[in-house]
């Protein structure tokens, strides 16, 4: 028999398509040649999140994204590789102890599709080509990590945000996000039904082709009880010759809800 959680993806899946071919054909393409940018990184945490079990995790997503003249739309297909000696849940992006009967016993590791994710943003404010950018974001998380492992929950997530970018001086831009998003919780499991997310930092160029961005950033807890996620991360990225840049980050936690560490290389190309 076909779950109700698997009828509701499906025909989220069909809305998402008919209005990706709506938005192709109506809006105007991004001036020039690279409309599109694919992506893909390498990312490993490890912490215990509050509890006495540690859980070490890799997600490695595969991005592409379609620029508009005022808007982007983009499409992450992750694999996800996740380990711990207790019972966990990924919830949010962050793996979440769970009660007895309530999650799987993760021995050694699990691993397969994690959940896709759709996201777009339409630019409400800009004044001039790189000094003030306010927009308007939308995020769709799709139910297809294997909820039996652990990878997530098998339901669905939404959630709407804005981002702020401003260029303070040619060397300093400062960055903001902020976003409301709602947790499709499971039949018996307490987790919150919602939960805001901030993240504050600059960008800055630090010679020809390379630049650091640096992010705060925190959340809302998703059981009650457990301490808010709050981290602190640094990236370099140097554009190459050929159109591709590279990235390497390192991300510390500030807080028990958080990774204690976690480290990411990745690569981007426009095209």
């Amino acid at each position: 028999m076909i779950k109700n959680t698997h009828i509701k993806t499906l025909l989220a899946l069909v809305c998402i398509l008919a209005a990706a071919i709506v938005c192709s054909a109506l809006l105007p393409a991004k001036a020039g040649a690279e409309d599109w940018k694919f992506s893909s990184s390498i990312n490993y945490d490890t912490g215990k999140y509050g509890t006495p079990d540690r859980t070490d995790s890799v997600y490695i997503p595969f991005t592409l994204k379609r620029y508009y003249d005022n808007a982007n739309v983009s499409v992450t297909a992750p694999y996800l590789r996740q380990s711990s000696t207790g019972q966990v849940t990924r919830v949010g992006g962050i793996p979440v102890r769970v009660g007895r009967g309530s999650g799987v016993a993760v021995t050694s590791a699990e691993s397969g599709l994690g959940d896709i994710l759709v996201r777009g943003a339409y630019t409400l404010k800009r004044e001039g080509p790189k000094s003030f950018d306010l927009a308007l974001a939308g995020k769709l998380k799709l139910p297809t990590a294997d909820e039996n492992k652990g990878l997530g929950t098998g339901e669905m997530d939404e959630g709407v945000g804005l981002e702020f970018s401003k260029e303070v001086t040619p060397r300093w831009s400062l960055l903001s996000d902020v976003y409301y998003t709602i947790i499709g919780v499971p039949d018996g499991m307490g987790f919150n039904s919602s939960q805001v997310s901030l993240d504050v930092g600059f960008y800055r160029p630090l010679r020809e082709n390379l630049a650091l961005t640096v992010l705060y950033e925190t959340s809302s807890a998703i059981v009650d009880g457990n301490p808010d996620p709050r981290s602190i991360s640094g990236t370099l990225s140097y554009s190459a010759p050929g159109g591709i840049q590279f990235s390497g980050g390192l991300m510390l936690g500030i807080s028990d809800g958080s990774p204690d560490i976690g480290i990411s290389a990745g690569f981007n190309r426009k095209f």
